[in-house]
């Protein structure tokens, strides 16, 4: 549903106009931002400004970005690594408000979307355990209200969302966080609401880019599995008490849009990144053999069947031996163990053993799955059912590989 847009959202907000000046000095590219003198904007809103370092204490103390912000303000920021999370391993949030909290600009981590073909997508709905959030065909405007606004503003009262307006400039405002020329194809957002702290009415507006669908195909055409990804960044917003918005905003969006990052760290990100995908993707290529395997059993004697099952384990032996070791602390099997976890709850599937050893991904909505180790399945939530009693054929019950 659509929030009703009031007429204040029909006109181009004055954010996009407060930073037009020309892309940063590309010699400087590689390095930690540097200080720079008082840009005549900011001398024009008649305020001290100091530079601001959000700085990763995991990473040798290393500067992530620098902004702007009033000499006489509060600012503070979190980062936050988990090398579990394989779509986005950091989080860094900021936050800078006026000595009497009166106004206020927030940063907040970015976030990763996916989801699976509908054939194999069956998985809850929010956060997986190896990072990223499984949320079918999520939309930008239900990604900021429930993944940004709602857990971020829990704490307050009457929080009411007035309505939201596409922002098609973002990345010039921010030119220098975003390189227009590497710009990805997607969506912005404003989205402006209202509450209350302590009995005092509060105006906010959150802005977040979202990348358009990104379709993953499986890693042959015998195997369509797709993966559907959306990332969600620049998410900031900025707010003051009610009625005073319109009148703070020149400097609000000045201090929002002065933000620049460093390119090293960024790069730091990177490598960690690619490592993880070495590792993710050795697990993800386990459970599309295991999936094509299903298929192929139910065309083979028990004999040949064997035959497959020892070929598969030599050659999933043989991706163990020649894949790196990771630098970074926690095992190789704690991680297999948890993006197999997360593979199987985003299908909502498990794996389960049959009769003749042989391990397939049953779904999870069913209790009980029966086979007779041919590929001839039978699944039930009565405990007290037999297939036996009803079809020909030996079947027996599947047990969970873990047991």
């Amino acid at each position: 549903m659509r929030f009703p847009v009031p007429a204040l959202f029909l006109s181009i907000l004055a954010l996009t106009a407060c930073s037009q000046s020309s892309s940063p000095d590309q010699s400087s590219a590689g390095k930690p931002p540097q200080a720079k003198s008082t840009p005549s904007k900011a001398a024009a809103l008649n305020v001290k400004f100091k530079p601001y370092e959000v700085r990763d204490p995991q990473q040798q103390n290393m500067i992530i970005s620098r902004l702007a912000v009033p000499e006489d303000w509060k600012t503070t920021s979190h980062v936050v690594w988990n090398m579990n999370d394989f779509y986005w391993p950091v989080f860094v949030s900021a936050r800078t408000e006026s000595p009497d909290a009166s106004e206020w600009i927030e940063f907040y981590p970015a976030l990763f979307f996916l989801w699976l073909d509908p054939q194999h997508d069956r998985g809850p709905v929010g956060p997986g355990s190896i990072g990223g959030i499984h949320h079918p065909n999520i939309t930008l405007p239900e990604a900021l209200v429930r993944y940004v606004i709602a857990p971020h503003r829990r704490n307050v009262k009457n929080l009411k969302v007035l309505g939201y307006r596409p922002v098609k400039n973002l990345e010039n405002a921010f030119n220098k966080a975003i390189d227009p020329k590497n710009m990805p194809q997607g969506e912005a957002i404003c989205m402006r609401v209202s509450y209350e702290i302590n009995g005092a009415p509060m105006d906010e507006e959150f802005y977040a880019f979202m990348t358009s669908r990104e379709a993953i195909p499986g890693p042959n055409r015998n195997i369509p599995i797709m993966e559907y990804h959306r990332r969600m960044f620049q998410v900031h917003s900025m707010g003051a008490k009610a009625g005073k918005i319109e009148s703070v905003r020149p400097l609000l969006g000045f201090v929002a849009t002065s933000i620049e990052p460093n390119i090293e760290w960024q790069k730091r990100v990177g490598e960690v990144q690619k490592m993880q995908t070495q590792y993710f993707n050795r697990v993800m290529q386990q459970n599309y053999a295991g999936i094509q395997a299903a298929g192929e059993r139910a065309k083979m004697t028990s004999a040949q069947s064997d035959q497959f099952l020892r070929q598969i384990d030599a050659s999933l032996a043989q991706s163990h031996t020649t894949s790196s070791t990771p630098s970074y602390g926690g095992s190789n099997d704690d991680f297999y163990k948890r993006a197999d976890e997360f593979d199987q709850g985003i299908r909502g599937t498990e794996h389960m053993k049959d009769q003749y050893g042989q391990v397939s991904d049953q779904y999870t909505d069913y209790n009980y799955h029966w086979t007779t180790g041919f590929g001839e399945f039978v699944h039930t939530n009565d405990p007290n059912f037999n297939p036996n009693q009803y079809l020909n054929g030996n079947y027996e019950q599947m047990t969970p590989v873990n047991q």
